[in-house]
């Protein structure tokens, strides 16, 4: 299987930004993973694909080609295909196992595995960084001495932060478990160490009570008495004009 890897530099800028947007995760394009020719690929289906071009992510960028409509979305898809950034395939169901498709051309209900990987910028620096981690940690006994030392502290610091946290964590529940038994009501002290905020809202209010939520049987159950005294002074007429609509029926 060919890569289109080899042929980018004939490849218009603006075709390349379309495929590097459907490659990453803003457009949204929903990617199943099978195996074709014996190894693994990504592959998606036209219409979704499509569908990532009309959304509003794609039209963040004004350098990517206008996209107005389906038929124009299905016109930008089939010139990706042509420069051959994903091919045509069919697959069978309930399995991964797919195969080259004998038409090769582009419609919105077929089935396509990409065959361009996306920039491999990201890919490259992960690995020098992992790369130059793990000599770092090889060569540390030939440091100089006052950093190691720095280290030695930093890690030291580290630790104490971990052991802080989790003590931390451990007087908190013990506190709510005393409150619990003495009083009845749960109540934290802060910081919400848990809770999907900001490290300085974490810490406001620096104590708070659980409010006790009044579960919604109850709620019906006032509501309906409340409602009690109106609905004996409609029932009756509310029955009367029944029966007066069914003998009009009848």
């Amino acid at each position: 299987m060919a890569t289109s890897q080899q042929s980018l530099k004939n490849v218009p800028k603006d075709i390349l930004l379309v495929a590097d947007f459907l490659r990453s995760g803003e457009s949204k394009l929903k990617i199943r993973q099978g195996i074709l020719s014996g190894r693994r690929v990504d592959y998606f289906k036209g219409k979704h694909a499509v569908n990532a071009v009309l959304r509003e992510p794609y039209k963040k960028n004004a350098k990517r080609p206008s996209v107005s409509d389906r038929s124009e979305g299905e016109a930008l898809l089939s010139k990706l295909f042509t420069y051959g950034f994903f091919v045509r395939i069919e697959k069978a169901p309930k399995s991964k196992h797919l195969n080259v498709h004998n038409v090769q051309l582009f419609e919105p209900d077929a089935y396509y595995a990409w065959v361009y990987e996306g920039s491999q910028l990201k890919g490259m620096l992960i690995g020098m960084a992992v790369l130059l981690v793990t000599l770092a940690g090889v060569m540390f006994p030939l440091w100089p001495a006052t950093l190691r030392q720095g280290v030695y502290y930093l890690s030291l610091g580290m630790l104490g932060l971990m052991g802080v946290f989790m003590g931390l964590v451990v007087f908190r529940l013990v506190l709510w478990i005393v409150l619990k038994v003495a009083t009845g009501r749960d109540g934290w002290l802060y910081p919400n160490l848990f809770a999907d905020v900001g490290i300085i809202d974490s810490f406001r209010p620096l104590w708070g009570w659980d409010e006790k939520k009044t579960s919604k049987k109850k709620t019906a159950t006032i509501k309906s008495s409340g409602s009690e005294g109106d609905g004996e002074g409609t029932a009756g007429r509310d029955d009367e004009g029944f029966g007066e609509e069914n003998d009009k029926n009848d």
